[in-house]
Parts: structure tokens; C-alpha cells; sequence
């Protein structure tokens, strides 16, 4: 863990350093001194005095910053004329100057990710499991295809076929399989409301469709159960043949109606990628206790009934019928294995599993790369890429402010840390995706219009430019230390979340 902090603080000072250096040439460009250019935090390890800036660079390296004259006007250097202040300056000038460092980091973001688009081409978005009667069985895609393109776009992710399905419109896919290509047009079909239920001291069985919950008349309504259902409560749920199901409700997950092409993807597949515990790399998993594990969706099943007890029963109903159901594991496991072509069996703790099924990188993944006709292509699909990436991040930082998001799902150092542990264990590709992947969020963040930050400088500058009246300079100086406060706060308390997600 100490060589993956090192190198988390190495990616967050580049990335940093590169933010500041927008800062840096754009002050210099406009005539604004630029007091200190600094590497690091803490105690100066070297310096060099430039003509007006110091660079140096510090003991610890976390970050960087540059210190422009004028920014602090109770440390302005009396020896520094007015016109190289920042305080001084216009205010698009001012405006410019902070948004650099925000559009340096997202220049960054999208270089990185181009370059992984170059070296290493971009994962398969291969089918893993159909679904009976589903428009993708119907239209005849099947299991082990690679989806190479939705609407004529070709996919470099499963983001645009995702939001293709959301629209519930016609949708053309190109489709590869080892005999060639192949030409698909389905419908999606709107799935009724579903729901996922965790009831401990499971009594009964679930048959038939489900027809009453707690005695009242089920009408397919689980999202309007989801707002009078609690935890730890006493749920019993009739069906259509006369069967109870009761317990403790543990937990309820209902969704709203969706439409869907009825696909699972091939994220990984139950072969061992490295030694672990008493597996061995190559190690091909057949079942866990009672639960088959040929596909993916199998895998995230195991992971799932693993965080509960054998008198526990995971439930989901889609509509009113049961979609899946299976009890969770005992402490101790009969674990089906194939060994250079040789099946056994062996018993491995309850623990043992959920270590292996936490492990980054222990289970082989499901598909492979496929690479671009050329590099140009590749360079060009690497940037469609990163803006992908940047506008689902500008849609959920905006929904922290509009509800549709919670303060609780956002991670500080400390979830950046176990990123960069598991994307290190993944390889090289993960770990340069995930320097892209924080320049694009420190850009992306420093650009809310909150004060301490970029977006909060550019908004008071834009407001000056608009209004033609300069806030005063100790007045700005005070929010921004007002806002700088209220920002530590809010990282010690998602510091405390990500301790409380590790332990």
C-alpha cells in the first residue's frame, strides 16, 4: 500500500502541475507576475530564481500551486508595480487566467486517453448471456458476438449503445462473430418495474406471480413500495398459487420501467488470472456451492449472495414475476474447479470467496481489445472517448445540485488511493486511463462556480464584466477563504465516507 500511495501522490501532482502551468503561462501572457511556481507541499527540497518567478520544488509531492502578486493583498510585494498585479487586471483578462488551469487539465485528459485510444486500441463490447424471448434472442445476436457499432457510431464503449436502448427507437447494429459481419435491426421492449429484495429468515417459497405485499394488493408499483417498505422490517409477499414468502426485509432496490434488448456483457469470465489463496492461475470455476458460474452475470451473482447469510434470500421480480432467487452462502463452501483439464472440488471459507471476488484483476476478463483501421482512427475515437467521459462527469457533478445526486457517492483521497492499488494491479493501461480519467475530474471540478475555486473566480470576474462594478478586492479575498474553509470541511467529511467504504 506504501508504493501505491507513492504513486497515487506522483499521478496527482503531474496532473496538478500540469493545471498550474495553465495558470503560470497565462499570467505571464497577460503581464502578471507569477511569484513562486512550486512542485510539492512542505519544505523547499531545490529552487531556482527566474527572472520574476522562483520555481522550486517541495519535500512532499502532493500537488503544486503557483502564487501570483496580487492574488493575497496582505503579502503583496510593495517592489511589484500595479500593472503586473492580478488584482490590476481586467477582468476577462482575470477570467482567462483562471479558466487555464481548469482547460490545461482537461487538454491533458484528453491527450492521455487518446494516447491508451493509440497504444492499446479500446475493450470488445461482447455478449455474454441473452435473455429468453428478449429482442436481442428474437433478432438473433447470441452469446460470444462483439457489438462493433450502434446507428452507423462505432462503439468505444457501452455508453452510447446504453443510451440508443434508452430511447426505446429502432436501433441497427453491426455484429461480429467468427463468421463475419452481420447486420441487426430490434426494437427494444419496455420492461415493467423491477426490484431487488433481501429477506433474512426467509420462510416459504415464491411461486406464481407475485399478487399482495403485507396483505395489500399488489399492483406493480415497486418504486411506491419503496417509500413505505423500510429496513428491518416484516415483509410477506403472497403469489398467484397460494405460496407465502416472509421474513426480515434487509434490504429493497425497486427501478423504474425501462427499456432493454435483454443482453448481459462479458465483463470477465470465471477463469483465475493470477495465484490467489488456494486458486491457481487458470484455474476455471464450475460452481460455487449451488450456484453454476459459466458467465459473467453468474460472477456478479456469487459477489452479490457472498454480503448475505444462508438464511438470507436474494429476490428480484421483474413485473410481477420472479426474474431470480437464491439464498446466500454458507461459511464454509464447496467450490467446483477445472485443472489442466481435471475437475475437483474443494472448501473454501465464506471469506476466503469474498477476498478473491474483491481482488482487482483476479478473474480474466471477458473480451479482449480490438484496434482501429488505423492510428489517426484510433486518436480520433480515443477523443470521442475522453468527451464521453467529460459529459457524463459534468452531468453528475450537476446533479449533486439538483438532487439527483448524493455527497455520500463521491470518493476523496482515500477512494482515489484504493483506485489507483487496483488499477496498478490491472496494468499499465488502467493506471495511465486513471491519470486521464483525474485530469478530466480536476478540471471538470475546479470549474464549479463555487468560491476558493476556478469557477468561483471566473463567475466573480464574469459578474464584474457584466455588471461593470469590481467587487471589492478584501471583500473577494473573504469568500474565497470562506469557500476555501467550507471545501476542507467537505473533504474531511468524504474522507471519513471513504474509511468508512474501506472498513
Amino acid at each position: 500500500m506504501f508504493l501505491t500511495i507513492i504513486y497515487f501522490l506522483l499521478i496527482l501532482t503531474g496532473v496538478v502541475v500540469v493545471h498550474e502551468l495553465g495558470h503560470y503561462l497565462f499570467s505571464r501572457l497577460f503581464g502578471v507576475r507569477v511569484i513562486e511556481f512550486a512542485i510539492g507541499m512542505g519544505p523547499k527540497i531545490w529552487s531556482r530564481k527566474g527572472k520574476k518567478t522562483t520555481f522550486r520544488i517541495n519535500a512532499f509531492p502532493i500537488g503544486g500551486y503557483v502564487r501570483p502578486a496580487g492574488e493575497d493583498l496582505d503579502t503583496v510585494d510593495s517592489s511589484v508595480p500595479e500593472n503586473e498585479q492580478i488584482q490590476n487586471k481586467p477582468a476577462w483578462q482575470r477570467f482567462i487566467i483562471y479558466l487555464a488551469g481548469p482547460a490545461f487539465s482537461l487538454i491533458l485528459g484528453f491527450v492521455i486517453l487518446s494516447l491508451v485510444a493509440v497504444v492499446w486500441g479500446f475493450q470488445e463490447i461482447k455478449i455474454d448471456k441473452i435473455e429468453p424471448g428478449s429482442p436481442a434472442e428474437i433478432s438473433g445476436i447470441a452469446p460470444g458476438d462483439r457489438i462493433v457499432s450502434v446507428n452507423g457510431k462505432i462503439l468505444i464503449d457501452n455508453t452510447r449503445l446504453g443510451e440508443a436502448i434508452a430511447k426505446g427507437d429502432p436501433i441497427d447494429l453491426v455484429i461480429m462473430r467468427d463468421s463475419g459481419e452481420v447486420n441487426i435491426t430490434l426494437v427494444p421492449e419496455m420492461l415493467p418495474q423491477e426490484a431487488v429484495m433481501i429477506i433474512s429468515r426467509a420462510q416459504g417459497d415464491a411461486g406464481g406471480e407475485i399478487t399482495s405485499i403485507n396483505g395489500a394488493t399488489f399492483s406493480g408499483d415497486y418504486v411506491g413500495y419503496g417509500k413505505v417498505l423500510q429496513p428491518e422490517s416484516f415483509i410477506k409477499i403472497g403469489f398467484s398459487d397460494g405460496q407465502i414468502l416472509s421474513g426480515t426485509l434487509l434490504n429493497y432496490s425497486p427501478a423504474e420501467e425501462r427499456y432493454a434488448m435483454g443482453i448481459y456483457y462479458a465483463n470477465f469470465q470465471p477463469k483465475i488470472a493470477k495465484d490467489y489463496g488456494p486458486f491457481k492461475k487458470g484455474d476455471i470455476i464450475i460452481s460455487v456451492g449451488s450456484l453454476k458460474t459459466s458467465t459473467s452475470y453468474d460472477l456478479t451473482m456469487m459477489s452479490q449472495l457472498l454480503t448475505i447469510g444462508p438464511s438470507d434470500l436474494l429476490i428480484q421480480f421483474t413485473g410481477r414475476e420472479v426474474a431470480y432467487q437464491n439464498h446466500g452462502f454458507a461459511e464454509e463452501i464447496l467450490v467446483k474447479l477445472e485443472r489442466d483439464g481435471k475437475s475437483f472440488e474443494i472448501t473454501v471459507s465464506k471469506q476466503e470467496m469474498i477476498s478473491l471476488v474483491s481482488e482487482a484483476g483476479v478473474f480474466s476478463q471477458g473480451s479482449d481489445y480490438w484496434y482501429p483501421d488505423n492510428v489517426l482512427q484510433a486518436a480520433g475515437l480515443g477523443l470521442q472517448w475522453a468527451n464521453s467521459i467529460l459529459v457524463t462527469m459534468v452531468r453528475v457533478v450537476g446533479s449533486l445540485f439538483t438532487g439527483g445526486a448524493n455527497i455520500n457517492e463521491f470518493t476523496g483521497p482515500i477512494g482515489l488511493v484504493t483506485i489507483v492499488d487496483q488499477a496498478i494491479s490491472l496494468g499499465l493501461r488502467i493506471v495511465i486511463f486513471i491519470t486521464g480519467f483525474i485530469s478530466l475530474n480536476l478540471g471538470v471540478v475546479n470549474m464549479i462556480p463555487f468560491p476558493a475555486l476556478d469557477g468561483g473566480r471566473m463567475l466573480l470576474a464574469v459578474l464584474e464584466m457584466v455588471t461593470r462594478r469590481r467587487l471589492d478586492p478584501k471583500i473577494e479575498g473573504l469568500i474565497n477563504v470562506i469557500g476555501f474553509m467550507v471545501l476542507m470541511g467537505l473533504m474531511i467529511y468524504i474522507t471519513f465516507v471513504d474509511i468508512g467504504r474501506w472498513f
